[in-house]
């Protein structure tokens, strides 16, 4: 009865997004585009695999899930050159990401496509054409990224004997499918051939539902140190900063705005990316730095996408395009990620990467980074607006206090590299035995 009720309730889903882009909803539209022709896509580029070449297959929700599943894609393909990539995703914004970004592993023979919905007839015509015209299915194997766990896909890919296995999970008590409600979901999680997870808490939540899960780490690590690691020094970013005690403001809201704005003090600057903005939202947030004494200048003004300007002298640096913060946090001395007096604190990772001493505002619950970043020293969460005004306006001066607070943090972020390698080894091992079972039988 639940699974009929689940079928129902994502045919109804599905006919809700056609509504809803027929009206004109940009994100229903993009739901829908990027399912355009798949099944004709897929079942060509299948076609087009050479012989022996089979899909290893990488689903990723959304643009978080597929920053974790690039290093284990790309340590599978050192070690896998002949398999090809079939990656999908659920959501818009991963796809427009894997659009926008890219990977340097990919090859033509590898594949980007949409999830289905998860019902029996869209699921099984999306495997049909990922398991090609052959006897044996052309799908070596599934892995999924954290927690995109869908019932009827996964009961499918069991029915065909096609191994399953999911990375990178972290999971909290109480939450969905470990709550009342979610045992459809949770057997889903049961026909799964191997789970694994960031952390040993989650290695004892699913324990008590009766699931057997490995420690492997997040591979979130991995993408950051390797991205900061390639990060070439932006030369006239650092001549603007100089000398100066550098505060960068990622992710940022209004609260984090005006801490900044009401510590500043003259020798002091700072770089502040705000999590949305406008260009009346950036021309007003110039207008407030003006008021407190401080020249601003807006980053879009004074860079192209081909060349690294010299910038203009100023206090602070509005940086109003995509994609710049890794880089930014390279010239901090001090990092206010933003969020914490919102939904939740934005990717602490990358500073602590970096070195820089992080402060955060208080909704930090969910992230288990930053609770054993502040454990390990490398950063400070602040309970209210008044706490984070008077620890900024005390370590704003790149002490050494900020500088030992910031080594600890990439201490920290080192320590916890070499994820998607050991990912890679378990998902080794688990198709191996299932190769075995297959000869055996």
């Amino acid at each position: 009865m639940v699974r009929l009720v689940h079928i129902l309730a994502m045919l109804a889903y599905g006919s809700t997004v056609r509504l809803l882009a027929a009206l004109g909803h940009r994100k229903a539209n993009g739901w829908l585009n990027m399912r355009c022709d798949a099944l004709s896509k897929l079942t060509q580029a299948t076609a087009n695999l050479s012989s022996g070449q089979r899909w290893m297959w990488f689903h990723c929700a959304s643009v978080g899930e597929f920053e974790q599943a690039r290093p284990v894609m790309e340590a599978w393909r050192v070690r896998h050159p002949m398999d090809a990539f079939l990656l999908t995703f659920y959501s818009p914004s991963g796809w427009d990401a894997f659009a926008n970004r890219g990977m340097a592993a990919w090859r033509d023979s590898d594949h980007v496509s949409a999830l289905p919905l998860d019902t029996p007839g869209h699921v099984g015509a999306f495997l049909d054409a990922a398991h090609g015209t052959s006897d044996e299915s052309n799908i070596r194997g599934v892995l999924l990224t954290k927690y995109d766990v869908w019932p009827v896909w996964i009961e499918e890919l069991k029915r065909r004997y096609v191994p399953a296995g999911l990375f990178a999970a972290h999971v909290i008590p109480g939450r969905w499918p470990f709550r009342m409600g979610g045992g459809f979901h949770r057997r889903a999680w049961s026909n799964l051939s191997l789970i694994l997870v960031q952390t040993e808490s989650s290695v004892a939540v699913l324990s008590a539902e009766g699931l057997v899960a490995e420690t492997t780490g997040d591979p979130r690590f991995d993408r950051v140190l390797q991205a900061v690691d390639e990060h070439q020094s932006d030369v006239a970013l650092e001549r603007w900063v100089g000398n100066r005690p550098c505060l960068v403001a990622g992710s940022a809201w209004d609260p984090e705005h005006e801490a900044v704005r009401e510590t500043w003090l003259p020798g002091r600057c700072a770089v502040v990316v705000p999590h949305e903005w406008t260009a009346s939202s950036v021309a007003q947030e110039c207008a407030k730095w003006e008021a407190v004494g401080a020249l601003p200048i807006v980053w879009s003004a004074n860079r192209t996408e081909d060349s690294r300007a010299e910038l203009p002298a100023g206090d602070v640096l509005i940086v109003d395009t995509i994609g710049e913060l890794l880089g930014l946090y390279a010239v901090a001395d001090v990092a206010l990620v933003g969020g914490g007096f919102g939904a939740g604190v934005h990717n602490t990772l990358e500073p602590a990467a970096h070195g820089a001493f992080i402060a955060v505002g208080p909704r930090v619950s969910r992230f288990r980074e930053i609770e054993e970043l502040q454990r390990a020293g490398g950063l400070q969460v602040c309970g209210d607006q008044e706490e984070l005004v008077s620890r900024l306006h005390s370590v704003w001066n790149a002490d050494s206090e900020v500088h030992d607070s910031g080594a600890r943090a990439k201490a920290y972020a080192q320590s916890n590299r070499g994820a998607a390698e050991r990912i890679v080894l378990a998902w080794e091992k688990r198709l191996q035995r299932a190769v075995s079972s297959d000869d055996l039988g």
